[in-house]
């Protein structure tokens, strides 16, 4: 069974390819444009870290970047799938 800490690894994930794909940037811009802090983007795109993030922020940085909110939780399917098999 997957838990939260899971589901917020591949949000980050997500996190750092939108970055890229959407041409942001780094994490400090990205967190410079949305006011959001550093520590708490880099937290968030960390693998080593263990940081939720809210609904409200990624309606955020979705709203700031025109992003479909459902990118964040690109590849969920996969992710279930793992612990099916």
């Amino acid at each position: 069974m997957k838990n939260s800490s899971e589901l917020y690894q591949l949000i980050g994930q997500n996190l750092s390819s939108i970055r890229r794909e959407y041409s942001i940037g780094t994490q400090e811009k990205l967190a410079e444009e949305t006011g959001l802090s550093l520590s708490f983007i880099s937290q968030i795109e960390s693998k080593k870290v263990d940081k939720g993030i809210s609904l409200d922020t990624l309606l955020l940085i979705s709203q700031r970047y025109n992003i479909d909110i459902r990118r964040f939780f690109d590849h969920y399917e996969d992710f279930l799938k793992d612990d099916n098999e």
